[in-house]
């Protein structure tokens, strides 16, 4: 009976030690608080393109297109009679600025369009826009054309409407106004008695006449009591207030410039 009281003092002795260890958890040594374990992930820096990105280059402006219009050439007599059948031509000269509206020296045909007038005196072109010249071929029998020199007109935007006129004398002129008439009676042709004249805007008091010679031949003239008589030889100054004052017929008046 004695060793089993010794037996079951020493297991409480042992009992008790362990269990002051458990409590006591180190001695004597304070406590540490346990390290919070979180942690933080830092946010990742923007990634960094390896390549640069590619730069869009708008195209290059290309050509503008090149624009068109419509050219009507007509043929009239002085009277503002239709013509028919009469061959015109159409030509475009390069380099020239349509907007300035002139012709430069030394230009180049690079189109050339032909037609013949129909029954109302009109031939219709489409053409590009640009500066051309127009005349005629061959006028048909019986027509006398009015010698006006080179014609010109312009097409300046597209989709515009030019027209061109070339004009013929009336087929039944006065007496008094034919070309060897007034021929004969002027007094100071010289040596152009030789060449073949042309009348023109003839009423039989005033007309224009020319002679087929190089240079300008070109004059008015009047018909006095002694006959047809000079007013003035081309080119001139006189200014159409004199010439209206002096009687020049108000038809006339394209012919002076001042």
């Amino acid at each position: 009976m004695v060793v089993r009281r010794m037996v079951q003092q020493g297991l409480a002795v042992i009992a008790v030690a362990v269990l002051a260890a458990a409590c006591g958890g180190g001695g004597d040594e304070p406590s540490t608080p346990s390290r919070d374990r979180s942690t933080t992930v830092p946010t990742s820096a923007p990634s960094v393109p390896t390549t640069a990105p590619t730069q869009i280059v708008p195209p290059q402006p290309g050509n503008p297109p090149q624009g068109s219009g419509t050219v009507v050439i007509r043929t009239r007599t002085l009277s503002g009679t239709p013509v028919p059948n009469v061959p015109v031509n159409l030509s475009l000269i390069q380099p020239c600025d349509p907007a300035k509206r002139d012709i430069p020296l030394g230009g180049t045909e690079v189109l050339r369009r032909d037609a013949v007038t129909d029954g109302n005196g009109a031939a219709t072109f489409s053409v590009p826009i640009g500066c051309y010249h127009f005349g005629m071929g061959t006028p048909p029998p019986g027509t006398t054309p009015v010698p006006e020199g080179m014609h010109s007109l312009f097409l300046v935007r597209d989709g515009e409407l030019a027209a061109g006129e070339l004009r013929f004398q009336e087929p039944d002129l006065p007496a008094p106004c034919a070309a060897q008439t007034i021929v004969h009676e002027l007094d100071d042709i010289g040596e152009l008695g030789s060449h073949n004249a042309t009348v023109t805007e003839c009423d039989g008091t005033w007309a224009v006449i020319a002679w087929d010679v190089p240079g300008d031949s070109m004059r008015i003239v009047r018909r006095t009591p002694d006959g047809w008589a000079t007013y003035v030889y081309f080119p001139h100054n006189v200014c159409w207030a004199k010439a209206s004052a002096d009687g020049v017929p108000t038809r006339l008046k394209e012919y002076f410039n001042c």
